[in-house]
């Protein structure tokens, strides 16, 4: 709703190519420095590595530039910043540099290896919440004969039963919610948490130095983007690329995600959907490396292919769905009201008797 002008596309069965859309790009700004490129629903987004540099906007129908605009900033962009960054993302509103630096614990081993202060408190933040999901679940159980008087609220009785009763029933129903989206969020910035889940559910763990390549041999200009992209669809015949992130030098390599067979994970995403990740040497089209391929286990299905797009941000499913992540969102601000005015009732509650035993023992 807010970028109307610049998602504007021209609906055709042969959009343009990658290269023509940077080649529009760098018409409309020469200076512009292109390195990573989606095409989501009809219209490029055309990226630079440099902060502040903002996005341009390419409709894949036609080749001509839409706009140029920042995706990155407003208020949208500081809550991008704060809950996936923790404020260490440099070219988003709220940045703050000492967040993004190593925190004490990042030489500790393998399991923190590498955390920034950002990384450390949205890792704890999302242990806060696992431990309160499960420490609640286990503080609400009744037994199974007063089970149903769990799912009840008293109204009419007061504020206290009301604001009890709705405390518990939403702290039920969130609760798994809740402990998936603490996992997968401590998942995210915790380097130890997948590996300890591949070797407990029989996973395999992706190469210490997957997403990357050695550096390209090949001597003279390097291959264009769309010659790239050729030899990664090749080696899933069938697939289309959807986003290409390109060398950062000429012994460099292009990334090119593309939708092969299997789910469209990332299907309702604004900006990025690929289900296959793949690597291509920037002179040779025959060296090529597979990021992400087919999951081989159930276990690297759920934390490589679902944990991210599917249990934790929803784009999975389209905005209908996700009403239900909104709802089951917005659980910690209920429960926060909820114990906050339970807890103000029992505190004045508690005065009182104190009040009442002095006024009693003084007379």
């Amino acid at each position: 709703m807010t970028n109307a002008d610049k998602l504007t596309s021209t609906p055709t069965d042969n959009p343009v190519t990658f290269g023509t859309a940077i080649a529009s790009v760098k018409k409309a700004d020469p200076d512009f420095d292109a390195a990573y490129i989606s095409l989501k629903d009809g219209v490029y987004f055309v990226s630079s590595a440099q902060p502040g540099a903002g996005t341009w906007f390419v409709d894949a129908g036609s080749g001509k530039v839409n706009a140029h605009g920042d995706l990155n900033g407003g208020v949208l962009g500081f809550l991008v910043n704060l809950h996936d960054c923790g404020l260490t993302c440099e070219d988003y509103p709220g940045y703050i540099a000492w967040l993004a630096s190593p925190s004490p614990i990042a030489d500790w081993g393998w399991y923190v290896s590498g955390m920034t202060w950002g990384a450390v408190i949205l890792a704890l933040s999302g242990l806060l919440l696992v431990f309160l999901a499960i420490s609640g679940v286990i503080i609400w159980w009744p037994g199974l004969r007063r089970l149903r008087s769990r799912f009840r609220v008293r109204i009419g009785k007061g504020r206290f039963a009301r604001d009890y009763d709705l405390h518990n029933i939403i702290g039920i129903v969130a609760a798994i919610p809740l402990l998936i989206w603490g996992l997968t969020g401590m998942n995210f910035e915790t380097p130890g948490l997948a590996k300890t889940w591949y070797s407990a559910t029989g996973g395999i763990a992706p190469p210490e130095d997957n997403y990357s390549m050695p550096p390209s041999t090949g001597t003279g200009p390097m291959m264009s983007v769309d010659q790239a992209i050729d030899a990664a669809t090749a080696r899933y015949p069938g697939s289309k690329a959807t986003w290409v992130g390109m060398p950062s030098d000429a012994t460099g390599f292009y990334s090119v995600d593309v939708l092969a067979d299997g789910p469209d994970l990332w299907a309702h995403s604004a900006t990025y959907h690929a289900n296959r990740e793949v690597g291509v040497d920037s002179h040779d089209p025959t060296k090529i490396a597979v990021f992400n391929g087919e999951s081989r286990t159930l276990s690297n299905t759920i934390i490589d292919d679902w944990a991210q797009p599917t249990l934790h941000y929803g784009v999975s499913v389209n905005a209908w769905w996700r009403l239900f992540w909104f709802v089951l969102g917005m659980a910690p601000l209920l429960l926060f009201l909820t114990g906050l005015s339970t807890w103000q009732f029992r505190l004045r509650t508690t005065r009182r008797r104190r009040a009442a035993r002095k006024t009693s023992a003084s007379t």
